[in-house]
């Protein structure tokens, strides 16, 4: 009797890894599935996102065209000049085309320095894209005018997102530390990121995991204007087996 409920229980542990096997085996092929759908997601994402700035570009093309036209009727400090020159102006800063300089915050978040043992582990020990789109996004709210991560520059088309283990900002890898600059009023951005929900988190974080999070004021900063986006114009296929 003992024989037979010791092979009984044989069977239903190996029927039970069975299908746990099954059952992982399945969750890998829907990810794999999914995979060139979501790579087909951000490719659309990214198009349209290179589509708006090349609008706004164009925009800012015509009307320096039309400053440069009425200059040449009108001559300098007319009133209508001026009115363009600004207009110019504030889209260039709102592409992203100009540089901004003045007083802001710099924001500095940075990996821990433990080492991960678990793959879990590493991801909570390491900045997030999304961490560097929610203090950001405080940032904006708070009335920051420019907005940098390391050194590029953020606009209204900007794209933060995670490839692998690195964050492309814009495209482009960035590693920790990750110096977010914000012009604009110091007092105001400091207030508003301070009383932001991602601020309280990392004040959480940093006790836990070690993660680096600091906010600090300076008289004069720069946010560069926007580079490094090219368009391609055709692809070719490489020749050879993969």
């Amino acid at each position: 009797m003992r024989e037979a409920r010791i092979h009984l229980g044989l069977w239903i542990v190996l029927a039970l890894f069975g299908f746990l096997v099954s059952v992982g085996f399945m969750q890998e092929r829907l990810r794999e599935e999914a995979s060139p759908l979501q790579r087909a997601e951000l490719q659309r994402l990214i198009e349209q996102r290179r589509a708006a700035i090349r609008d706004l570009s164009s925009e800012v093309d015509v009307l320096s065209d039309r400053v440069d036209g009425v200059r040449e009727r009108a001559g300098e400090g007319s009133a209508e000049v001026d009115d363009l020159v600004r207009r110019v102006e504030q889209l260039r800063q709102v592409v992203g085309l100009q540089a901004v300089e003045g007083p802001g915050v710099v924001v500095e978040l940075s990996d821990s320095p433990r080492p991960a043992t678990t793959r879990d582990e590493l991801t909570d020990l390491r900045i997030q894209d999304v961490d560097l789109q929610l203090v950001a996004n405080a940032l904006w709210r708070s009335g920051a005018e420019a907005v940098s991560v390391n050194g590029r520059r953020l606009t209204a088309t900007s794209a933060i997102r995670k490839a692998g283990t690195a964050i492309l900002v814009n495209y482009r890898a960035v590693s920790s530390p990750y110096l977010i600059v914000a012009i604009g009023d110091p007092d105001a951005l400091r207030d508003g990121l301070e009383a932001s929900e991602i601020a309280e988190r990392f004040g959480v974080w940093k006790e836990i995991y070690g993660l680096g999070f600091s906010l600090r004021d300076e008289d004069s900063l720069e946010a560069p204007a926007l580079s490094g986006l090219q368009d391609f114009l055709h692809a070719v296929p490489v020749e050879g087996d993969r």
